[in-house]
């Protein structure tokens, strides 16, 4: 196959995008190049709706592997077009295209549009002929005029190792490699199906970076986006729509889940997103709660006000404090997503939560802020004898993490652990934030080494 390739702008890694028809093994074969199951893999049409991205390393090269929705079939499919234009995006951005096709299923009318619409765009592409577990399967797509098809089995591994090879030896060259900074904030955007999350990024980023319609559970993967933002950038991450466990029963919607329990763990600041024309129910507090127990912190963004009265917001808000009365406290905003209205102050604030997330404090200032807490209020006895906190470390952020050294921390009561979070909480302003401590009896481990 003789293809010339591009070279791509100075620090930018080379994209590739991987496009065909639903169900031919598109994110099979983007799992398999990537080496872990992070695009969500499914034996029926539609499981891939939304663009997902991710870095990996082809060779020695780092690019950009994006998995697409499917193109073509399900004409009567209402979600077809906003899938058809989310791979129009993938390929405005690509340097390399992988147009996978079924082997089993042979060439078809849909694959021959797709290879047209390819080569409008004029992309260097490699034809994969996937599920070509028996030989000879390949021929069949000689037809689409795409160059020799290249025959694997995404699925079994069959000849994936050396088409990867292959990839990697006729990649853009990168002509200056440039470090990626980290985000100045990480943000995941969270909430049950159909609240407007998807609706939310796009406001951000000014342009319809996410599939958005009115079915609930339109967004089934995790998807990161990156937004300019002073100096730097942000990472945002718009999570699969939350459903309760009962309701489950499709294993594509609980690997989803999964997957936005997965953006928790490595988001700064998470934004509740709240329909406000709906109550707040249980599902809501159990995925705030999940949020904060992994480490975000948290926002509620109120959305839809534009459906909702001045008096119906005094209500909403009464249940709202009611249920969130075992949190700390909780920033609220109140946002119209479609219009964008409030966003942009909604974006600042989570911003600002994550640098408090990222907050450290030297030894110095914790040990005075113990010292003077315990003044205070001095910690219950443990069965007469006295406990007494000793001295106190950071050991972590993101949450902030401190650890204290006491002389009895399993007569450390309850109330008294809550009195030292909520005073240390206070003290430091860290509004929304969840804070990590643990006791240790050990010694100080900043007091000098006795001499022997």
């Amino acid at each position: 196959m003789t293809t010339t390739f591009r070279e791509i702008a100075v620090g930018r890694l080379p994209v590739i995008a991987i496009v065909g028809r639903p169900n031919v093994g598109k994110s099979t074969l983007f799992n398999r190049i990537v080496g872990k199951r992070t695009a969500i893999v499914g034996d029926r049409p539609g499981v891939t709706v939304d663009r997902l991205e991710t870095e990996c390393l082809i060779g020695e090269q780092q690019v950009v592997l994006v998995d697409t929705g499917g193109i073509g079939e399900g004409t009567h499919d209402v979600m077809q077009p906003a899938i058809d234009a989310q791979v129009e995006a993938a390929l405005a951005i690509a340097d390399i295209v992988l147009f996978v096709t079924d082997a089993q299923a042979g060439c078809t009318p849909v694959d021959e549009a797709i290879a047209n619409k390819l080569r409008r765009h004029q992309i260097p592409v490699f034809l994969v002929v996937n599920k070509a577990e028996k030989p000879n399967l390949e021929l069949d797509f000689y037809g689409l005029g795409m160059g020799d098809p290249i025959s694997i089995s995404a699925s079994h591994g069959n000849g994936v190792k050396e088409f990867i090879a292959e990839l990697g030896g006729k990649l853009p060259a990168v002509r200056e490699s440039e470090e990626h900074d980290s985000p100045i904030a990480s943000i995941a955007v969270i909430g049950r199906p159909n609240v407007g999350k998807s609706t939310l990024i796009n406001a951000w980023l000014g342009r319809d970076r996410m599939v958005v319609s009115n079915i609930a559970g339109t967004t089934r993967d995790a998807i990161d986006s990156e937004l300019a933002y002073g100096d730097g950038y942000i990472r945002l991450v718009d999570t699969a729509g939350q459903r309760k466990h009962g309701r489950i029963a499709d294993i594509i919607e609980f690997v989803a889940r999964v997957k936005a329990v997965q953006a928790f763990k490595r988001a700064d600041t998470a934004v509740m997103v709240l329909d406000g024309s709906e109550g707040v129910v249980e599902q809501d507090m159990r995925l705030m709660q999940l949020a904060f127990d992994e480490g975000c912190a948290l926002i509620i963004a109120v959305n839809k006000l534009d459906l909702i009265s001045e008096e119906e917001w005094k209500h909403y808000v009464e249940r709202l404090d009611f249920r969130m009365r075992g949190f700390p406290e909780i920033p609220t905003f109140r946002i119209t997503a479609k219009t964008g209205k409030g966003v942009k102050q909604l974006l600042g604030k989570a911003v600002y939560s994550a640098k408090l997330n990222r907050f450290e404090l030297g030894t110095g200032a914790l040990n005075r802020w113990l010292s003077e807490t315990q003044e205070a209020q001095h910690p219950p006895s443990d069965n007469g004898a006295a406990v007494k906190l000793k001295y106190a470390s950071q050991i972590a952020s993101s949450p902030p993490s401190i650890k204290i050294f006491c002389n009895r921390p399993k007569g450390l009561k309850t109330s008294y652990r809550k009195y030292l979070e909520q005073s240390f909480r206070k003290t430091f302003k860290l509004v929304g934030v969840p804070i990590r401590f643990s006791f240790s009896a050990s010694s100080n481990p900043y007091a000098p080494e006795k001499k022997r």
